[in-house]
């Protein structure tokens, strides 16, 4: 017994993407084709290390379709694995449950196999050396365990159950179809392949039980390498587990620390080593980056005062780097510096500052403050289109950051 198999997850084709501000050289075209991109990549990486399956472990869509190019396109992808004799087994999760408009609106080919979403299923694979096991999620929402109706193991093959699930929990994650790492060994399948947690991890290794992420990151929430595994199987099991980038566009968050001493210029240097580095370290690929600048003193409050201006200072300096980069936001953190006489200490300006002091030192208050904003937070969803990112105005650290803003433009006021 020798074969190779990949495990993915996650594709989200053609997924809407998060509000992102278009500026002059800004790579938004990129980013919108990131994840047809990394599925092109996906079927060269199974044609080029001639895989002899694929498996999808739930959400290859998103939803419901607009029209149907993220068929077509998917479709042309799957032709060229029908080609080169490779097929692939689809497990249905919550973003693409059981919709016959979309698993049957077109012709997929011989090569693409949807597991049934009434009953767990078995399927040989690779000539009858590998026998996979697994259940399309019916509907959005799945609250039991699945598992539980999944058959034992066969001797004599290399058993792999499909999930879509979100196990043990997570706390970013709403349980879907959950299930305990012991009931899933207890299968007596030599590999699990998970899907739904978009961040890769090994839940277990003897027998593997992994979850391999998503191919493409699609906002700053997931940011750093995205792929999927490459599986080496012989007479013992897995003889080799291998994490293959597969992301066309690369999100990282930037962390920059300001102290008192730091200057302007020292801002701008820090940033440009920043971006140098995590373009050598991404390669060719696209980058979306999010600016996060810590700290206190008078170039943080200076930045406070005029953040429109720093962003576009920093997208002028992303805008020289080797590869098309996106700078997304730039998002201050207050750190309080050592304590020291107050800068505003009389009249309005010093009354203002004492009463902000007052919200951040109170948990109290600050709750009383998140709760005045619930009105404010219902309209302003209510005004948000499909696809667009919604500020929390009852967000605490949101709050907490605002406060500690208000200083920063009262000095800004005063150099006038």
């Amino acid at each position: 017994m020798a074969f190779r198999f990949i495990h993915a997850a996650d594709i989200h084709l053609d997924s809407p993407l998060l509000s992102l501000e278009e500026y002059p050289g800004a790579p938004l075209e990129e980013i919108r084709l990131a994840t047809r991109r990394a599925l092109a990549k996906l079927v060269d990486l199974a044609i080029e290390r001639e895989a002899a399956f694929v498996v999808i472990a739930g959400d290859l869509f998103d939803g419901e379709w607009h029209n149907c190019n993220t068929g077509l396109y998917f479709v042309s992808q799957m032709k060229r694995l029908r080609v080169a004799g490779i097929p692939v087994y689809i497990s249905l999760g919550n973003h693409d449950a059981a919709n016959k408009g979309m698993t049957q609106a077109l012709p997929w080919g011989g090569a693409v196999h949807f597991f049934d979403h009434h009953k767990p299923e078995r399927v040989e694979a690779a000539g009858g050396e590998a026998t996979l096991y697994s259940q399309s999620f019916r509907s959005r929402h799945i609250s039991e365990d699945l598992t539980g109706a999944f058959p034992k193991g066969s001797a004599g093959t290399f058993n792999i159950g499909v999930l879509h699930t979100s196990a043990t929990g997570s706390a970013q994650h709403p349980l879907y179809a959950p299930c305990s790492i012991e009931g899933l060994l207890s299968h007596q399948y030599q590999y699990w392949a998970l899907g739904h947690i978009h961040t890769r991890s090994e839940l277990a290794r003897d027998p593997w039980v992994v979850f391999s992420g998503n191919i493409q990151g699609r906002n700053v929430r997931e940011c750093g390498p995205r792929g999927c595994y490459l599986v080496d199987v012989d007479d013992h099991g897995v003889a080799s587990l291998a994490f293959e980038p597969l992301d066309t566009v690369r999100w990282e968050v930037l962390r920059i620390s300001v102290t008192e001493q730091t200057t302007e210029d020292d801002l701008e240097e820090m940033a440009q080593r920043a971006i140098s580095r995590t373009v050598a370290e991404a390669g060719d690929r696209t980058l979306a980056l999010r600016f996060e600048l810590a700290g206190h003193g008078q170039a943080w409050n200076r930045v406070a005062a005029d953040i429109g201006g720093w962003r576009a200072r920093l997208r002028a300096l992303a805008g020289d780097a080797a590869v098309p980069v996106h700078v997304e936001k730039l998002e201050l953190i207050p750190r309080q510096a050592a304590p020291s006489a107050p800068a505003i200490e009389a009249g309005p300006a010093g009354e203002l500052r004492a009463l902000v002091n007052r919200f951040l030192e109170d948990p109290a208050l600050l709750e009383e403050l998140r709760e005045t904003f619930g009105e404010l937070k219902t309209r302003l969803e209510s005004t948000v289109r499909v696809g667009e990112e919604c500020v929390d105005p009852q967000d605490v650290e949101l709050l907490r950051k605002s406060l500690c803003s208000i200083e920063p433009l009262l000095m800004k006021g005063e150099e006038k």
